[in-house]
Protein backbone atom coordinates (compact mmCIF):
# COMPACT_ATOMS: atom_id res chain seq x y z
CA UNK A 1 0.00 0.00 0.00
CA UNK A 2 2.88 2.36 -0.75
CA UNK A 3 1.16 4.14 -3.66
CA UNK A 4 -1.12 7.04 -2.79
CA UNK A 5 -3.67 5.95 -5.39
CA UNK A 6 -6.46 7.63 -3.46
CA UNK A 7 -4.76 10.87 -2.45
CA UNK A 8 -7.33 13.67 -2.35
CA UNK A 9 -10.27 11.25 -2.14
CA UNK A 10 -12.71 10.90 0.74
CA UNK A 11 -13.99 7.43 1.54
CA UNK A 12 -17.04 6.58 3.64
CA UNK A 13 -17.03 3.17 5.31
CA UNK A 14 -20.17 2.12 7.14
CA UNK A 15 -19.83 -0.45 9.90
CA UNK A 16 -16.15 0.45 9.97
CA UNK A 17 -15.40 0.17 13.68
CA UNK A 18 -14.36 -3.47 13.50
CA UNK A 19 -14.05 -6.54 11.30
CA UNK A 20 -14.09 -6.21 7.54
CA UNK A 21 -15.15 -2.57 7.75
CA UNK A 22 -12.09 -1.75 9.82
CA UNK A 23 -9.96 -3.57 7.26
CA UNK A 24 -11.40 -1.51 4.41
CA UNK A 25 -10.84 1.73 6.34
CA UNK A 26 -7.21 0.90 7.06
CA UNK A 27 -6.55 -0.24 3.51
CA UNK A 28 -8.02 2.89 1.91
CA UNK A 29 -6.26 5.15 4.41
CA UNK A 30 -3.04 3.39 3.47
CA UNK A 31 -3.75 4.28 -0.16
CA UNK A 32 -3.95 7.96 0.74
CA UNK A 33 -7.69 8.48 1.19
CA UNK A 34 -9.24 10.51 3.97
CA UNK A 35 -11.72 8.37 5.81
CA UNK A 36 -15.14 8.76 7.43
CA UNK A 37 -16.17 5.82 9.60
CA UNK A 38 -19.86 5.59 10.45
CA UNK A 39 -20.93 2.93 12.92
CA UNK A 40 -23.64 2.56 15.52
CA UNK A 41 -20.83 1.96 18.06
CA UNK A 42 -17.37 3.32 17.25
CA UNK A 43 -15.86 1.20 20.03
CA UNK A 44 -17.59 -2.02 19.01
CA UNK A 45 -14.28 -3.85 18.67
CA UNK A 46 -13.78 -3.78 22.43
CA UNK A 47 -16.60 -6.29 22.94
CA UNK A 48 -14.97 -9.08 20.95
CA UNK A 49 -11.80 -10.75 22.20
CA UNK A 50 -10.32 -11.35 18.74
CA UNK A 51 -11.16 -7.82 17.61
CA UNK A 52 -9.41 -6.27 20.62
CA UNK A 53 -6.29 -8.25 19.82
CA UNK A 54 -6.23 -6.86 16.28
CA UNK A 55 -6.45 -3.19 17.29
CA UNK A 56 -3.15 -1.31 17.23
CA UNK A 57 -4.67 1.79 18.87
CA UNK A 58 -7.71 2.58 20.98
CA UNK A 59 -9.95 2.93 17.93
CA UNK A 60 -9.84 2.38 14.18
CA UNK A 61 -9.98 6.16 13.76
CA UNK A 62 -6.64 6.47 15.54
CA UNK A 63 -5.24 3.62 13.47
CA UNK A 64 -6.19 5.43 10.26
CA UNK A 65 -4.76 8.72 11.53
CA UNK A 66 -1.46 6.93 12.12
CA UNK A 67 -1.43 6.18 8.39
CA UNK A 68 -1.66 9.90 7.62
CA UNK A 69 -5.37 10.15 6.88
CA UNK A 70 -7.76 12.87 7.95
CA UNK A 71 -10.42 10.88 9.79
CA UNK A 72 -13.96 11.49 10.94
CA UNK A 73 -15.84 9.08 13.20
CA UNK A 74 -19.62 9.31 13.44
CA UNK A 75 -21.85 7.19 15.64
CA UNK A 76 -25.17 6.80 13.84
CA UNK A 77 -28.01 4.34 13.40
CA UNK A 78 -28.07 3.85 9.65
CA UNK A 79 -31.41 2.05 9.77
CA UNK A 80 -32.88 5.56 10.08
CA UNK A 81 -32.88 7.33 6.71
CA UNK A 82 -32.82 10.87 8.10
CA UNK A 83 -29.94 10.00 10.44
CA UNK A 84 -28.03 8.52 7.52
CA UNK A 85 -28.56 11.64 5.42
CA UNK A 86 -27.39 13.83 8.30
CA UNK A 87 -24.25 11.71 8.77
CA UNK A 88 -23.32 12.01 5.10
CA UNK A 89 -24.00 15.76 5.11
CA UNK A 90 -21.71 16.12 8.11
CA UNK A 91 -18.85 14.18 6.52
CA UNK A 92 -19.09 16.24 3.32
CA UNK A 93 -19.10 19.42 5.39
CA UNK A 94 -16.06 18.38 7.42
CA UNK A 95 -14.01 16.45 4.84
CA UNK A 96 -15.09 18.29 1.70
CA UNK A 97 -16.62 15.56 -0.46
CA UNK A 98 -17.61 11.92 -0.63
CA UNK A 99 -15.84 10.15 -3.49
CA UNK A 100 -16.09 6.56 -2.30
CA UNK A 101 -18.79 4.77 -0.32
CA UNK A 102 -18.32 1.28 1.10
CA UNK A 103 -21.73 0.09 2.33
CA UNK A 104 -20.43 -2.50 4.75
CA UNK A 105 -22.84 -2.18 7.72
CA UNK A 106 -24.79 -5.37 8.36
CA UNK A 107 -24.43 -8.94 9.52
CA UNK A 108 -26.49 -12.05 10.10
CA UNK A 109 -27.20 -10.85 13.60
CA UNK A 110 -30.40 -10.20 15.53
CA UNK A 111 -28.70 -8.89 18.67
CA UNK A 112 -25.07 -7.77 18.75
CA UNK A 113 -22.92 -8.57 21.75
CA UNK A 114 -22.47 -4.91 22.64
CA UNK A 115 -26.24 -4.47 22.91
CA UNK A 116 -26.65 -6.75 25.91
CA UNK A 117 -25.18 -6.91 29.39
CA UNK A 118 -22.15 -9.16 29.14
CA UNK A 119 -22.19 -12.03 31.68
CA UNK A 120 -19.02 -13.29 33.30
CA UNK A 121 -18.66 -16.22 30.92
CA UNK A 122 -18.78 -13.91 27.88
CA UNK A 123 -21.43 -12.97 25.39
CA UNK A 124 -21.60 -13.59 21.67
CA UNK A 125 -23.87 -12.23 18.99
CA UNK A 126 -27.31 -13.77 18.67
CA UNK A 127 -27.46 -14.80 15.03
CA UNK A 128 -30.48 -15.19 12.80
CA UNK A 129 -32.12 -18.62 12.74
CA UNK A 130 -35.25 -17.90 10.70
CA UNK A 131 -36.42 -19.90 7.72
CA UNK A 132 -38.23 -18.77 4.61
CA UNK A 133 -41.49 -20.25 5.91
CA UNK A 134 -41.11 -19.34 9.57
CA UNK A 135 -39.28 -16.19 10.64
CA UNK A 136 -40.17 -14.17 13.75
CA UNK A 137 -41.14 -10.60 12.89
CA UNK A 138 -38.54 -9.05 15.18
CA UNK A 139 -35.79 -11.07 13.48
CA UNK A 140 -37.10 -10.30 10.01
CA UNK A 141 -37.28 -6.56 10.63
CA UNK A 142 -33.90 -6.28 12.36
CA UNK A 143 -31.91 -8.23 9.78
CA UNK A 144 -33.52 -6.60 6.75
CA UNK A 145 -33.06 -3.15 8.29
CA UNK A 146 -29.46 -3.79 9.32
CA UNK A 147 -28.39 -5.14 5.96
CA UNK A 148 -30.63 -4.00 3.12
CA UNK A 149 -32.00 -0.69 4.37
CA UNK A 150 -28.66 0.61 5.68
CA UNK A 151 -27.16 -0.10 2.25
CA UNK A 152 -29.99 1.61 0.38
CA UNK A 153 -30.11 4.61 2.70
CA UNK A 154 -26.34 5.11 2.43
CA UNK A 155 -26.41 4.93 -1.36
CA UNK A 156 -29.35 7.32 -1.54
CA UNK A 157 -27.59 9.74 0.82
CA UNK A 158 -24.31 9.88 -1.12
CA UNK A 159 -25.89 9.90 -4.59
CA UNK A 160 -26.73 13.64 -4.76
CA UNK A 161 -23.16 14.62 -3.88
CA UNK A 162 -21.64 12.19 -6.37
CA UNK A 163 -24.06 13.30 -9.08
CA UNK A 164 -23.12 16.94 -8.51
CA UNK A 165 -19.39 16.21 -8.79
CA UNK A 166 -19.98 13.76 -11.67
CA UNK A 167 -17.88 10.97 -10.28
CA UNK A 168 -17.95 8.40 -7.53
CA UNK A 169 -17.32 4.80 -6.57
CA UNK A 170 -19.90 2.84 -4.56
CA UNK A 171 -19.24 -0.66 -3.24
CA UNK A 172 -22.09 -2.55 -1.66
CA UNK A 173 -21.53 -5.66 0.42
CA UNK A 174 -23.52 -8.77 -0.31
CA UNK A 175 -22.47 -12.31 0.62
CA UNK A 176 -22.16 -15.73 -0.95
CA UNK A 177 -25.19 -16.38 1.24
CA UNK A 178 -27.10 -14.04 -1.06
CA UNK A 179 -25.95 -15.79 -4.24
CA UNK A 180 -26.84 -19.39 -3.43
CA UNK A 181 -29.97 -20.34 -1.52
CA UNK A 182 -29.42 -22.54 1.51
CA UNK A 183 -31.61 -24.33 3.96
CA UNK A 184 -31.26 -21.72 6.66
CA UNK A 185 -29.82 -18.34 7.65
CA UNK A 186 -32.92 -16.50 6.51
CA UNK A 187 -33.55 -13.54 6.34
CA UNK A 188 -29.85 -12.66 6.03
CA UNK A 189 -29.49 -14.38 2.67
CA UNK A 190 -32.64 -12.68 1.42
CA UNK A 191 -31.29 -9.24 2.37
CA UNK A 192 -27.95 -9.96 0.70
CA UNK A 193 -29.67 -11.20 -2.47
CA UNK A 194 -31.69 -7.99 -2.57
CA UNK A 195 -28.46 -5.97 -2.33
CA UNK A 196 -27.24 -7.64 -5.53
CA UNK A 197 -30.41 -6.60 -7.36
CA UNK A 198 -30.26 -3.10 -5.89
CA UNK A 199 -26.63 -2.74 -6.95
CA UNK A 200 -27.47 -3.66 -10.53
CA UNK A 201 -30.33 -1.18 -10.77
CA UNK A 202 -28.43 1.61 -8.99
CA UNK A 203 -25.57 1.20 -11.46
CA UNK A 204 -27.99 1.84 -14.33
CA UNK A 205 -29.30 4.93 -12.55
CA UNK A 206 -25.92 6.46 -11.71
CA UNK A 207 -23.86 5.38 -14.73
CA UNK A 208 -24.61 8.54 -16.75
CA UNK A 209 -23.01 10.55 -13.93
CA UNK A 210 -19.70 8.61 -14.15
CA UNK A 211 -20.49 6.77 -10.92
CA UNK A 212 -19.76 3.05 -10.70
CA UNK A 213 -21.67 0.74 -8.37
CA UNK A 214 -20.49 -2.80 -7.68
CA UNK A 215 -21.01 -5.43 -5.01
CA UNK A 216 -18.64 -7.81 -3.31
CA UNK A 217 -19.84 -11.13 -1.92
CA UNK A 218 -17.45 -12.45 0.74
CA UNK A 219 -17.60 -16.11 1.63
CA UNK A 220 -15.86 -17.73 4.61
CA UNK A 221 -13.63 -14.94 5.84
CA UNK A 222 -11.64 -14.91 9.07
CA UNK A 223 -12.49 -11.76 10.99
CA UNK A 224 -11.72 -10.77 14.55
CA UNK A 225 -15.32 -11.45 15.59
CA UNK A 226 -15.58 -14.92 14.09
CA UNK A 227 -12.02 -16.10 14.69
CA UNK A 228 -10.59 -19.31 13.23
CA UNK A 229 -12.86 -21.14 10.82
CA UNK A 230 -10.15 -23.20 9.15
CA UNK A 231 -12.24 -26.33 9.68
CA UNK A 232 -14.43 -25.12 6.80
CA UNK A 233 -11.49 -25.09 4.37
CA UNK A 234 -12.55 -28.48 2.99
CA UNK A 235 -15.44 -26.67 1.29
CA UNK A 236 -13.13 -24.16 -0.44
CA UNK A 237 -11.20 -24.88 -3.64
CA UNK A 238 -8.13 -22.99 -2.40
CA UNK A 239 -8.29 -24.95 0.88
CA UNK A 240 -8.06 -21.93 3.17
CA UNK A 241 -10.41 -19.44 4.73
CA UNK A 242 -10.30 -15.92 3.36
CA UNK A 243 -8.63 -12.98 5.06
CA UNK A 244 -9.67 -9.39 5.55
CA UNK A 245 -6.92 -8.38 3.10
CA UNK A 246 -8.34 -10.73 0.46
CA UNK A 247 -11.51 -8.64 0.60
CA UNK A 248 -9.76 -5.28 0.94
CA UNK A 249 -7.73 -5.85 -2.23
CA UNK A 250 -10.90 -6.41 -4.25
CA UNK A 251 -12.35 -3.24 -2.74
CA UNK A 252 -9.16 -1.44 -3.82
CA UNK A 253 -9.77 -2.59 -7.39
CA UNK A 254 -13.36 -1.34 -7.29
CA UNK A 255 -12.56 2.12 -5.90
CA UNK A 256 -9.57 2.95 -8.10
CA UNK A 257 -9.29 3.66 -11.82
CA UNK A 258 -8.54 -0.01 -12.46
CA UNK A 259 -12.31 -0.63 -12.47
CA UNK A 260 -13.52 2.46 -14.33
CA UNK A 261 -15.36 0.31 -16.90
CA UNK A 262 -16.85 -2.14 -14.41
CA UNK A 263 -20.27 -1.43 -12.94
CA UNK A 264 -23.39 -3.26 -11.84
CA UNK A 265 -21.46 -6.43 -11.05
CA UNK A 266 -21.07 -8.70 -8.05
CA UNK A 267 -17.67 -10.21 -7.31
CA UNK A 268 -17.57 -13.31 -5.07
CA UNK A 269 -14.59 -13.42 -2.73
CA UNK A 270 -14.79 -17.02 -1.62
CA UNK A 271 -11.71 -18.94 -2.74
CA UNK A 272 -13.88 -21.17 -4.91
CA UNK A 273 -16.31 -22.10 -2.15
CA UNK A 274 -18.61 -24.89 -3.27
CA UNK A 275 -20.85 -25.35 -0.26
Amino acid sequence: MSENKLAGKVALITGGARGLGRGYALHLAGLGADVAIVDRNLRAAEVYEFEKELLKADTVMEECEALGAHVLGIEADLTDREVTEAAVARLVDELGSVDIAICNAGGGTVVFADEVEVPEDGQTDINTTGTASDCPQEMLTRVLDTNLMTCMYTCMAVAPYMKAQKHGKIVTVSSTGGMDAGAGYHPYGTAKAAIIYYTRTLAQDLGPYNITVNAIAPGIIRTGRLGDRAHLSKYIALRREGTIEDCARVVEFLVTDLSDYVTGRTIPIDGGQYR
